[in-house]
């Protein structure tokens, strides 16, 4: 059983990085379609200034709130990139990634857990390359926030245990989780056991 994952969200650590979303769908055509859509209402926006389908796995918005301004650099003075990183007060890049995953572990197993999509916040792309059940991903996410903690600021130490216990709270009572300590910015999705559509 296949599913189709659409995840959007700002790219790296701009402002409004934690709103990352993921919409689910029964086949890649529903995704693409939603996707276009979404697309489509950024043309009319005229803060919108690229649209780069150049990516085959994702297609990246860029949003200026000086459009005049894109339009008059890049690219006679500079690139693209060069642009963004130089005026990351007023623009942001945002990202559409259509990922497909294999949910026939689901079927017919009976089990009361759920699989997690991740999504490296800082990378804007798919973070793990399996699918992890819930304490799974808990122990996974767990050992690598003690991997990067360091001991020497016990105020650190505090806020990192109760991003910590935020997140598994999250795994266990909502559809998504998000944690962010220090370098370490990760989105997970719990993948539906059924999409709506199916019958």
């Amino acid at each position: 059983m296949k599913q189709y994952a659409v995840i959007h969200g700002v790219c790296g650590l701009y402002e409004g990085y934690s709103d990352t979303d993921c919409n689910w769908f029964p086949t890649k055509e529903a995704a693409q379609k939603h996707v276009k859509q979404m697309c489509d209402t950024y043309r009319e926006d005229e803060m919108c200034v690229n649209i780069d389908h150049s990516d085959p796995a994702a297609i990246y918005v860029t949003m200026d709130r000086d459009p005049d301004n894109y339009k008059a650099c890049v690219p006679s003075d500079m690139d693209h990139d060069d642009y963004v990183a130089e005026h990351m007060d007023d623009v942001s890049v945002e990202v559409f990634s259509v990922i497909e995953l294999d949910a026939s572990r689901y079927e017919g197993s009976g089990t009361t857990e759920h699989m997690w999509l991740t999504w490296d916040q800082q990378d804007a792309c798919v973070a793990w390359d399996y699918f992890p059940l819930c304490m799974s991903l808990v122990a996974r996410v767990s050992s690598d926030v003690m991997d990067n903690s360091t001991d020497d600021n016990p105020h650190q130490s505090l806020h990192n245990l109760a991003q910590m216990g935020e997140f598994i709270s999250s795994v266990y009572y909502r559809n998504e989780a998000f944690i962010d300590i220090d370098d370490y910015t990760m989105h997970a999705f719990r993948i539906p056991k059924k999409l709506k559509t199916d019958e």
